[in-house]
C-alpha cells in the first residue's frame, strides 16, 4: 500500500536530483570546450606538444567553514592547550568553529575536521599525540 506524501516527496527529490544532473551536464560540455580551447593555444605556441601528458591537478572547493588557510591547525593547538583533555578531530573543529564565531554546520565541522587530523598527522615535532585505542581516536599535546 503506497502513501502518497512519500511518493509525492520521491517525486520532488527525483526532480531536484535529475535537475542537478542536467545543471552538471551543462558545465561539463562548457568546460571542455575551455579545455579545447586551451589546448588549441598550446598547440598553437608549441605544435608538436602532447596535451594528454598533462595530468589533472585536484581542486579543493571553497571551505564551508570559512577559516582563513592554515588558521586552523593554530587554533586547534590552542584549543588542545586550554582544553586539559584528549579531544576529538571534531570536538576540536567544533571548539574552532566557536572561537572565531563561525556557524556549524555538518560540512562545515566534517571538512575542518580533516584538515585539523590531516595537518596533525604531518607534524614530526613531537608537539602532539594521537590516541587510537578509542573510537574515534583523541588528540592531545605531548608536553
Amino acid at each position: 500500500m503506497t502513501e502518497p506524501h512519500v511518493i509525492t516527496a520521491l517525486k520532488d527529490k527525483r526532480a531536484r536530483v535529475l535537475g542537478e544532473i542536467n545543471n552538471r551536464r551543462f558545465q561539463i560540455m562548457r568546460l571542455k570546450g575551455e579545455l579545447d580551447h586551451i589546448d588549441a593555444v598550446i598547440r598553437m605556441f608549441s605544435p608538436g606538444y602532447d596535451v594528454d601528458t598533462i595530468l589533472p591537478k585536484v581542486t579543493f572547493k571553497k571551505n564551508p567553514a570559512g577559516v582563513p588557510r592554515g588558521s586552523g591547525s593554530r587554533h586547534a593547538l590552542s584549543i588542545l592547550r586550554s582544553a586539559g583533555e584528549p579531544l576529538t578531530g571534531r570536538e576540536i573543529a567544533s571548539r574552532v568553529m566557536a572561537k572565531l564565531g563561525k556557524p556549524v554546520t555538518d560540512e562545515a565541522l566534517d571538512m575542518l575536521a580533516a584538515t585539523i587530523h590531516s595537518n596533525l598527522t604531518r607534524r614530526r615535532d613531537g608537539a602532539v599525540r594521537f590516541d587510537a585505542t578509542t573510537h574515534p581516536g583523541r588528540w592531545s599535546l605531548s608536553r
